[in-house]
């Protein structure tokens, strides 16, 4: 019989020594690769810039106001009434206020002590229940500083036609002795803080006078004065 040859792969080179391949090979793990570091644009850096920019921008602005406002401790000027005398009032029977007369003194208040404040767009009216007895106008005109300056103001009103509620309440009024008459109006106040700013508000009076009429006319005592918002 013919024999039956068989091949026998050759001895791995590890075989002398139990090892189990013909080549050793060593596993490798997974590449990675290591993150280069970012380079921070031009234009990053330019936003960055202008921000700290800004915030010191707001910062030097913050402390000037300050130490203005420090410095000058601005006040608001202001309206007050020092006088006010009803001194003739003439009501006929038919709801009319034939003749009335008033004296009203107004004081135009700059208590700053750095800066002259002007007062323009005086605008003010006298009313009885509702209905409106005489208007008051002054032109623009200057106050120096911790210094008022007085409008006199003689109101001379007649022919004022009251309503049946307003008649009503005028009648009360003659026989108890006391007459109401309101106050009420507004006026532009300017002044200048430093060299930085021109300051604009508008001050607002509004106030009811009681006189004691018929008798003296005199106004009981009242603190009437304008105030800004």
């Amino acid at each position: 019989m013919r024999g039956e040859l068989t091949a026998e792969p050759p001895p791995h080179a590890g075989d002398e020594h139990g090892g189990g391949g013909w080549h050793s090979r060593k596993r490798r793990g997974p590449w990675i690769r290591e993150r280069e570091p970012r380079r921070s644009s031009g234009l990053v850096w330019a936003l960055v810039i202008l921000c700290t920019l800004l915030a010191v921008g707001v910062i030097v602005a913050g402390a000037t106001v300050f130490a203005v406002y420090l410095l000058y401790k601005p006040k608001m000027p202001y309206l007050l009434v020092s006088d006010a005398r009803l001194e003739l009032l003439d009501y006929g029977q038919s709801g009319t206020i034939e003749n009335l007369q008033l004296a009203l003194t107004i004081l135009a208040e700059n208590t700053n002590s750095k800066t002259d404040a002007t007062f323009s767009g005086v605008s003010l009216a006298v009313g009885f229940h509702g209905a409106d007895v005489a208007f008051l106008r002054t032109g623009t005109f200057a106050v120096a500083r911790r210094s008022a300056v007085p409008l006199r103001y003689q109101v001379i009103s007649s022919g004022r036609q009251l309503s049946p509620d307003g008649m009503q309440y005028m009648d009360g009024a003659l026989k108890a002795g006391v007459v109401p008459l309101d106050l009420f109006g507004k006026a532009r106040t300017t002044w200048k803080v430093g060299i930085f700013a021109s300051l604009q508000f508008w001050t607002r009076i509004s106030c009811r006078f009681l006189f004691n009429y018929p008798g003296n006319g005199t106004a009981m005592p009242i603190d009437c004065r304008s105030k800004s918002p």
